[in-house]
């Protein structure tokens, strides 16, 4: 009897001691998911901005304020830029052989630089007339699906981006080709249509004339 009796005091010791344990274990297991739940999720969109260039041309080169070119996305996001003329859109860089010159795209926080060089020798100004682009879109990739983000500046044959493209038939220089393929892909977040003010021109420095009411000190 006095064996059953200290079975039993030792049973309920443990749930006494145990059961306090065992709640507590419980509700930590209970915050740490709630806490993984509340994660922010992976951004699997494609932002697109389109900018009127007109007012920048005639000219070799233009330069368009961009902010959502953050600091964050210039290093984590590839950014693809496209030249709209009459007919079509074409992906920077470009060599255009009918009028003759080559055009390249430099981006930095906030700032997006195109330049017109002629084909000939690659360094002369090309100066673009103002009927011949209209505007410039953009493209930045925020998705991390493999399909997609990676090194778009990678050689075709050894990027997987690139070799996708060339399976599901899509032309990367193609604009639309290219927005279809990622609309299957990632949400489109179009940020707007904006346009490029006109860039503001030096003044050319005229030489100050002698007013006329100064005074002659000499005539030698």
């Amino acid at each position: 009897m006095q064996l059953l009796t200290i079975i039993w005091t030792l049973i309920c010791a443990a749930i006494i001691i145990g059961y306090p344990i065992y709640l507590f274990n419980k509700s930590s297991s209970i915050a740490d998911k709630e806490g993984e739940d509340s994660k922010p999720l992976p951004c699997n969109t494609v932002e697109l901005l389109s900018f009127d260039i007109r007012h920048q041309l005639p000219g070799w080169s233009f330069t368009i304020d961009v902010p959502q070119i953050t600091e964050d996305v210039l290093y984590n996001s590839p950014i693809l830029f496209y030249l709209e003329s009459e007919d079509k859109c074409v992906k920077l860089p470009f060599n255009n052989a009918t009028l003759g010159y080559t055009a390249n795209v430099y981006k930095n926080v906030g700032k997006v630089y195109v330049t017109f060089k002629s084909l000939n020798d690659g360094v002369s100004n090309f100066y673009i007339p103002a009927w011949h682009l209209s505007k410039l879109k953009i493209l930045i990739i925020k998705s991390r699906d493999k399909r997609i983000y990676g090194d778009w500046g990678a050689k075709p044959n050894k990027s997987p981006i690139h070799k996708g493209l060339v399976k599901a038939g899509v032309n990367i220089n193609d604009y639309e080709d290219i927005l279809g393929y990622f609309s299957n892909i990632a949400a489109i977040d179009f940020k707007g249509h904006f346009i490029a003010p006109m860039p503001k021109r030096a003044k050319p420095k005229t030489p100050e004339l002698q007013s006329q009411d100064q005074k002659l000190y000499s005539t030698a």
